[in-house]
C-alpha cells in the first residue's frame, strides 16, 4: 500500500491564513523585518529540500524507457523538466537543480538501502554484490540534515565536476569533506566558485583541457538593431577576456568622471538617481573609449589614451608549479586556473617575481610610511584578488589599499599582513559606519558595529585568490580558519597585530 504523504496543500492554507501584505512588511521595524526574513528563508529551504526530493521522484517515473506511459508524457509535457518548470514556475535551471540534487540524495538512499538488505539477510549477501557508496554522499547527507540548501549543494556538486583526470572519486571526496563545513553559510555562487577551486587545485588536466575548450568557444558577434544601433557580444577565453575587463574598468573606473557623484545616504531618492546618471555616463565614455581603441588599433599608446597607467592582466603562479611544471595559475580578478604551458607563453616577454613567505607577507614597511606603496598594492591585489568585503566582487583596480589597524587612531603599520583591499564603496562605508578588521594569522575577520550586529559576530573575510596559488612554501589547501574568540579589544587586536 502506498505511503500516505502529509497534507502539504494544508501547510499552504495555513501560510496564507496569515493574511500578509506589503503594509505588514512595511510597518514593521528593521529588526523584525530581518528576523522575518531570516525565518522565511529558512522554510524556503526547507520547502526546496523536500521539492528536490519529490522532483527526483517525478524524474524516474518518467524516464525515457517507460515511453508514452512515462509520467511526464502522460500529463501532457513533453519532458520531465517541462513538467517540472510547468509545476514549479522555476527556471529551467532551477528545476534541473531540484533534479539534480534530488537524484543524488535518492542514489545514496538507495544505496544505503541495498546494503542493509544485503546484511539483513546472510543468503542475499552471499549473492549480491557489494554496492560502493558515491561519492557525493557527504554532500547528500548535509542536504538531508539540512545544513546546505538545495542550491549550494547543486552548485558545490557542479563546480566539483565528474571523477576524471587527476580527480579521482576519492579525491573529491576529500575535497567534499572540507567543503561542506566552508560552504554552510555562503551562497550558491560563492559555493561554486570555492569549489571550483576545488576541483582545480587537484586536477591539472582538467584544467588544461577546460582552457583547451575556452579558446575554441570564443566569439564575437555584431549585428544592426531596427533602430539603428549597433549591438554586439562577445565571449573570450580567460587571459583575453581579463585584459578586455582591465582595459573596461579603467574607462568606467568612478574616480574618471567630473564632478564627482556619491551615492547620498540622507535623501536616497536623489542619490540613488545621481549615482544611476552617473553609472550612464561611465558606460558612455567606455563606449567611446572602445571606439577610440578600434580607430587607433596597434598603433596607440594605450597609457595615453585612457589617461590612466597602461591596462595590463597579472598572472599569478605558486613557484613550486611553475619550476617543475605541475599544477596550474591564474589570472589576477578571475575564478578559473589556467594550464602552467599558458603561463610560460605569457613569461615570454619577462615577468616581475613577487614572493609571498608562508604566512603570506611581503615588503613591509612599518611606520616608515603612511600610504601603501605601488609594488605593495601589487602584492595586496595578488593576494586578495579583489575587494575583501564579504558580498563584495569588485576588481582589484576598483580597491584602495586599507589599513586594519588606522594609522593615526592605532599606531598602525603600513605592512602587507595589517592591509586588505577595499573597494572604495566599502572603504568609506567601513570608516563612517565603524566596521572593524580583525587579523588571526594570515586570516581576517569583518566585525560589525554594534548598530548593525548587538553582538558583532565576526565574518570571515575570503580572498579571491586560493591559498595554494601564493604559497611557495606548501602549496596544499589551508584548513577552514577556527571563529576568533568574541569580544577582543583594540588593545588586544594591536598585540596580536606586533606579534604577528
Amino acid at each position: 500500500m502506498p505511503e500516505t504523504l502529509p497534507d502539504f496543500t494544508g501547510f499552504t492554507g495555513a501560510l496564507r491564513a496569515l493574511g500578509l501584505s506589503p503594509a505588514s512588511f512595511h510597518a514593521a521595524d528593521d529588526a523584525g523585518l530581518v528576523a522575518a526574513l531570516e525565518a522565511i528563508s529558512v522554510l524556503r529551504h526547507e520547502v526546496e529540500r523536500h521539492q528536490a526530493l519529490a522532483a527526483a521522484e517525478v524524474s524516474r517515473r518518467s524516464r525515457a524507457g517507460f515511453g508514452q506511459q512515462g509520467l511526464a508524457r502522460r500529463d501532457g509535457h513533453a519532458s520531465t523538466g517541462a513538467m517540472l518548470q510547468s509545476i514549479t514556475r522555476a527556471s529551467k535551471r532551477d528545476a534541473a537543480a531540484l533534479v539534480i540534487v534530488g537524484e543524488m540524495v535518492a542514489e545514496v538512499e538507495a544505496a544505503a538501502e541495498f546494503e542493509r538488505m544485503r546484511h539483513a539477510d546472510p543468503d542475499m549477501a552471499a549473492v549480491l554484490p557489494e554496492v560502493v557508496t558515491p561519492w557525493f554522499s557527504p554532500l547528500s547527507a548535509a542536504v538531508v540534515a539540512g545544513e546546505l540548501t538545495v542550491a549550494v549543494a547543486d552548485a558545490i556538486r557542479s563546480g566539483l565536476g565528474e571523477p576524471g583526470d587527476d580527480a579521482d572519486e576519492a579525491g573529491l571526496r576529500a575535497e567534499l569533506d572540507a567543503l561542506i563545513p566552508l560552504c554552510a553559510d555562503v551562497h550558491a555562487d560563492a559555493a561554486r566558485r570555492v569549489a571550483r577551486q576545488a576541483r582545480d587545485r587537484i586536477d591539472a588536466a582538467g584544467v588544461e583541457a577546460r582552457a583547451a575548450a575556452q579558446h575554441e568557444q570564443q566569439f564575437w558577434r555584431v549585428w544592426v538593431k531596427p533602430d539603428g544601433m549597433v549591438r554586439g557580444e562577445f565571449e573570450l577565453e580567460p587571459e583575453a577576456g581579463m585584459y578586455v575587463k582591465a582595459v573596461f574598468d579603467q574607462l568606467t573606473h568612478p574616480r574618471l568622471i567630473e564632478p564627482k557623484v556619491r551615492r547620498g545616504f540622507g535623501d536616497p531618492v536623489h542619490g540613488d538617481q545621481a549615482f544611476a546618471d552617473a553609472r550612464a555616463i561611465r558606460e558612455r565614455h567606455a563606449a567611446d573609449g572602445l571606439t577610440q581603441l578600434l580607430h587607433a588599433g596597434a598603433s596607440v599608446d594605450p597609457g595615453r589614451l585612457l589617461n590612466v597607467q597602461k591596462p595590463s592582466v597579472r598572472i599569478v603562479v605558486n613557484e613550486r608549479a611553475l619550476a617543475t611544471g605541475h599544477g596550474s595559475g591564474m589570472i589576477e580578478g578571475h575564478p578559473d586556473r589556467i594550464p602552467v604551458a599558458a603561463i610560460h607563453a605569457g613569461l615570454c616577454e619577462g615577468h616581475l617575481p613577487v614572493r609571498f613567505d608562508k604566512h603570506g607577507a611581503s615588503l613591509d614597511l612599518g611606520r616608515d610610511e603612511r600610504l601603501f606603496t605601488a609594488k605593495q598594492k601589487t602584492v595586496l591585489a595578488i593576494r586578495d584578488g579583489g575587494c575583501m568585503d564579504p558580498d563584495c566582487t569588485r576588481p582589484p583596480s576598483w580597491c584602495e589599499a586599507h589599513h586594519i589597524s588606522h594609522w593615526l587612531r592605532d599606531d598602525g603599520r603600513t605592512d602587507i599582513a595589517d592591509g586588505v583591499l577595499l573597494c572604495r564603496r566599502d572603504h568609506l562605508r567601513y570608516h563612517n559606519e565603524g566596521w572593524e578588521i580583525r587579523r588571526e594569522g594570515a586570516t581576517y575577520w569583518l566585525i560589525p558595529p554594534p548598530g548593525v550586529d548587538s553582538q558583532q559576530t565576526p565574518r570571515l573575510m575570503r580572498p579571491k585568490t586560493p591559498a595554494d596559488i601564493i604559497n611557495p612554501i606548501d602549496p596544499a589547501p589551508l584548513p577552514p580558519p577556527a571563529v576568533p574568540p568574541p569580544g577582543a579589544t583594540a588593545q588586544n587586536r594591536e598585540h596580536e597585530h606586533a606579534a604577528g
